[in-house]
């Protein structure tokens, strides 16, 4: 084979492959993007169930503190610390109204010793 007949087979040999490898790195990298994407959302997804369920904890443990100290009309200084410390975590992330009235109707109890 002569050098003219080998740069012509390489002239549309070449660029075939090159086209080749580029269309198999443009499909690989949009497959790891799509698969960035879906791990990015699955880590959202379960940061909002984690968030959803310490914020049903905590208005859980200011219903407790509320049945627990509401109808003695009166709670330890400790207890109403706890209560701040309960309610700041629970609004934080987002809680509602139902746990502000619950915080409002202790914070409005006497403290005792």
């Amino acid at each position: 084979m002569s050098i003219d007949a080998l740069v012509d087979v390489l002239g549309w040999v070449v660029p075939i492959l090159l086209s080749g490898l580029v269309g198999w790195l443009s499909k690989s990298l949009t497959h790891q993007r799509e698969a960035e994407r879906a791990r990015d959302e699955a880590q959202e997804a379960r940061a909002r169930a984690m968030q959803e369920g310490l914020r049903t904890l905590l208005r859980a443990e200011l219903l407790e503190i509320h049945a627990k100290h509401v109808p003695l009309g009166r709670i330890p200084v400790a207890d109403m610390e706890e209560t701040d410390r309960v309610y700041r975590a629970y609004h934080s992330l987002g809680g509602n109204g139902a746990g502000t009235k619950l915080y409002e109707e202790i914070k409005a109890l006497p403290t005792v010793d």
